[in-house]
């Protein structure tokens, strides 16, 4: 390859790079109760390691959130509606133009099942 292809291909590489960078990633999710009933209101708070980027949400009358446009990095999800038994979905690694999809379930406060959050399964899994 000539010294003048290489260095197209590189100044190619290095913009696709960034268009992908640029494209950024999700986090999404259901909030439901133990039951599978969606639960509208509740507040989702979106922890990126190191406190940058930090957001807050509300679910909509779907229970459904979705925070888009995050850069790299690590998030941890905190859910919390009265009434209901909190949760902090474990950290999980988020790569530009991927988003990650969450299924909560919140059980009520003081009840014997607890709440959880687990990733979703990935189609073809």
């Amino acid at each position: 390859m000539s010294f003048r292809r290489h260095v197209l291909f590189l100044v190619l590489l290095a913009v696709l790079a960034d268009a992908a960078y640029a494209a950024g990633g999700g986090v999404e999710g259901q909030v439901q109760d133990t039951q599978g009933k969606p639960l509208p209101g509740a507040t989702i708070a979106l922890l990126a390691a190191g406190g940058k980027g930090n957001q807050n949400q509300t679910t909509d009358a779907q229970g459904n959130f979705h925070f888009d446009g995050l850069t790299s990095g690590v998030y941890t999800v905190t859910v919390t509606l009265e009434g209901y038994a909190p949760v902090t979905c474990p950290g999980s690694r988020l790569f530009a133009g991927l988003t990650r999809r969450l299924e909560i379930k919140l059980a009520p406060t003081g009840g014997t099942a607890a709440s959880s959050c687990v990733p979703a399964a990935e189609p073809g899994s």
